[in-house]
């Protein structure tokens, strides 16, 4: 079986999706060339793992359900805004999230451990949770956007993870098509 695109992911409340799908809307300029995340695609991050062999899902979700449901449920919330690499030259646009205790970080670690055992290569950089609304393809007024965008108010938003999801994704020319395929609950005492 040919190998499928994957990542995992912390889903948001539906209320915080349509908040910041709508964030864009004053800074929107149909001269630029941004594919702006739809508004039911819109998430956080936690791994990219890129191809991943169906076959042995199975017995790989059975771990990572167990690591997810070793840590409780943990509140995250909006901050501000951002963009990857730098403001200079803009590739990715977001809004950042702050935990309110080290439960993330320290699952982030478990997990990631974790999938490096299972052979995934992930991502050196240094974990920064933020929530992706655009990739730059091109501004046509790149000091004004980039003004414009970093000075916008972000509203604060606190929000529970109860779980985290591993999702198939297919790229097409108009965005990507996410396809939700395994849900890791995170241990809520009950």
């Amino acid at each position: 079986m040919n190998p499928i695109r994957t990542f995992l992911a912390i889903p948001l409340p539906l209320s915080l999706r349509k908040y910041l799908f709508h964030f864009r809307d004053p800074i929107k300029n149909v001269e630029d060339r941004i594919n702006w995340i739809k508004a039911e695609n819109i998430h956080i991050t936690l791994n990219f793992l890129g191809d991943t062999d169906p076959e042995s899902m199975g017995e790989q979700s059975q771990g990572l359900a167990k690591i997810v449901a070793n840590y409780p449920a943990f509140e995250l919330g909006t901050m501000d805004t951002g963009v990857f690499p730098h403001a200079n030259a803009p590739r990715v646009i977001w809004v950042s999230t702050a935990a309110y205790d080290s439960t993330l970080n320290n699952f982030k670690i478990d997990l990631d451990n974790h999938l490096r055992q299972l052979g995934y290569q992930l991502d050196k950089r240094k974990f920064q949770p933020h929530i992706t609304l655009g990739r730059v393809k091109s501004i046509s007024r790149k000091s004004t956007f980039i003004h414009d965008f970093m000075s916008a108010e972000v509203r604060e938003t606190n929000f529970m993870v109860n779980e985290i999801k591993w999702i198939k994704s297919d790229l097409t020319p108009t965005g990507a098509n996410y396809e939700e395929l395994e849900i890791f609950k995170f241990n809520t005492g009950g």
